[in-house]
């Protein structure tokens, strides 16, 4: 019999790995600009969300925060600012 339970252990795998993702970019923005930027993880790309300034401040600092995430978390495959 089909137990879904264990169909449903799939799914909270997947958003604990999202969450980890989101915490380590989170810590690499926060070390590398110093401020709290929002932002989007899709397709192995940070998609800077919020104000022309806090764009530009992460675009400027933009090898900083792939090379924080290489180092600190290196299995997390994000490979461009936008």
């Amino acid at each position: 019999m089909f137990n879904i339970a264990d169909y449903f252990k799939k799914f909270s795998r997947i958003e604990s790995d999202s969450l980890s993702q989101r915490d380590a970019v989170r810590a690499a923005i926060y070390g590398a600009c110093g401020a709290d930027i929002p932002f989007d993880v899709k397709k192995g790309v940070i998609i800077v969300k919020g104000s022309p300034a806090a764009k530009s401040v992460a675009f400027t600092k933009k090898e900083a925060i792939i090379r924080s995430l290489r180092e600190k978390h290196p299995n997390l495959r994000l490979t461009d600012v936008r």
